[in-house]
């Protein structure tokens, strides 16, 4: 079955494209439940297309070319879960189509074909994760086409402009994901193994880099939001607070058939011939992008499956050599390749609960979850003091507080005249309908700042806190 797709003939990508779209568009229509990360995007995106500036009026740490493609899609689209998710499915398609014209461009392979967007959408639909329109994804698509520039440039002086170019998508990739500006790494040794002049070339990068960050820069300072930009769109990255959304196992779980497939591959690397010379740099070049993706990962503050994004380029170039290797023996490959397939359906559809219960995979974790609780109050702004963002997926965002991890440097701090301060100044001028007391602050609240919270009233026993003036 795959050497159908190691022929550069029109109906292989046609073909190739029906069996992306039969894999993946079932779950993204069928209306599966909304991640939590999901309803995170929505609920930012309607605060800012609401009028209000991001980092000053809503405390998140979302890239800002990100929080605005959120803006944008809320405001030609609202709440609409099936625009982001059919986005992230175009996406992934056109990432995997892209790396593939990068390799076939520049035969890194023994041959040219399909097979590098073959696995590239294969592993990019193998759970539902994936078909979150994340900052990861965002900002990935930009870090190809710096791939793209990079891997492009020849020993002449025409150099200029793509080395620009590669550094203006490097500084669009981490103003989607700030942690993706590691990639600068990869740059500078594809400078050193695609081009000359490695000095000049490399400022030529990093002017590129550097011209995005300037404009963005000029924006926050000309809002009078610089500094917030400055504490919570930069600095906060770089604390490497790592939280496993998903646990750690269970990640490692979901990941389990693309990293086998990947050591199987680096396995396979001694049997292939690489030939040309070009092609065992652009190895080096690869298991530096290796290295990369490490970094990247590790800089997240987000663990759970989506980071498999960043693995698929490497997918898409190793595996390539897994099924090389076998010279004449078609049906070891073929073979392979369907379990490969039916590994990936499973862990993506989890048939009649036979795969994610014996792996102890629980999906519901990253899910939005439906009780009775979260339809107490609808279609109002709310305000939650506690980590549960599942009160907000039939509500709306009432207060700057978006991420509660955020929120508790002053609602942590009560006895603290600058917290109280700062929580009076963000709610006095448009306080929420109802505020949900998750952790029993509201007497304290009502007592130290009654101009504010002693307009609530609390509705029977529960932590449910009604405006009533």
């Amino acid at each position: 079955m795959i050497r159908f797709f190691r022929s550069l003939f029109p109906s292989r990508w046609v073909v190739l494209v029906l069996l992306f779209l039969l894999i993946r568009l079932p779950l993204v229509l069928v209306g599966m439940p909304a991640t939590l990360s999901e309803l995170h995007h929505m609920l930012l995106g309607e605060r800012l297309a609401a009028g209000f500036m991001h980092y000053q009026d809503v405390y998140d740490t979302t890239a800002p070319l990100s929080a605005a493609v959120y803006w944008l899609l809320d405001l030609v689209a609202g709440r609409s879960y099936l625009v982001h998710r059919l986005l992230a499915t175009l996406l992934i398609g056109y990432q995997a189509f892209l790396l593939n014209y990068i390799f076939n461009r520049n035969q890194v392979h023994p041959q040219k074909s399909y097979v590098p967007a073959l696995f590239y959408m294969l592993f990019g639909s193998i759970f539902f994760e994936l078909d979150v329109l994340s900052p990861l994804l965002l900002g990935h698509t930009f870090v190809l086409l710096a791939v793209s520039s990079l891997t492009s440039i020849s020993k002449d002086a025409a150099n200029a402009g793509r080395l620009f170019k590669a550094g203006f998508m490097l500084g669009l990739a981490a103003l989607c994901y700030l942690p993706l500006v590691w990639f600068l790494v990869l740059g500078f040794f594809a400078i050193i193994y695609f081009a000359s002049g490695a000095f000049r070339s490399t400022l030529l990068m990093l002017t590129g880099f550097a011209f995005p960050f300037s404009v963005v820069f000029t924006f926050f300072l000309y809002q009078d939001a610089l500094g917030p930009f400055l504490e919570l769109g930069l600095a906060w990255s770089w604390q490497f607070k790592f939280t496993f959304v998903l646990p750690f196992w269970q990640v490692v779980k979901v990941a389990a058939v693309p990293m086998l497939v990947l050591v199987l591959s680096f396995l396979s690397l001694p049997l292939v011939n690489l030939g040309a010379n070009y092609q065992a740099r652009f190895l080096q070049f690869m298991l530096i992008w290796l290295i990369v993706v490490a970094l990247v990962l590790v800089s997240g503050h987000d663990g759970s499956a989506k980071g498999l994004i960043m693995v698929l380029p490497l997918l898409a170039y190793f595996g390539v050599f897994l099924f090389t290797w076998s010279g004449k023996k078609f049906w070891i490959a073929d073979i392979l390749f369907l379990v490969i397939v039916a590994s990936v359906v499973a862990m993506r559809y989890n048939p009649l609960g036979l795969v994610y219960l014996p792996l102890g995979i629980d999906p519901e974790l990253v899910q939005v979850r439906e009780a009775p609780r979260y339809r107490n109050i609808q279609n109002e702004e709310i305000l939650v003091l506690g980590p549960d963002l599942n009160y907000y997926q039939h509500n709306r965002l009432g207060s700057p507080y978006l991420r509660w991890d955020l929120a508790k440097p002053f609602f942590g701090r009560r006895n603290h005249y600058d917290a109280l301060f700062t929580i009076f100044t963000d709610l006095r001028h448009r306080p929420p309908a109802y505020i949900i007391d998750q952790k029993g602050l509201m007497p304290e609240l009502q007592y130290k700042l009654p101009a504010v919270f002693g307009r609530y009233e609390r509705q029977e026993n529960g932590p449910f806190y009604k405006r009533t003036r």
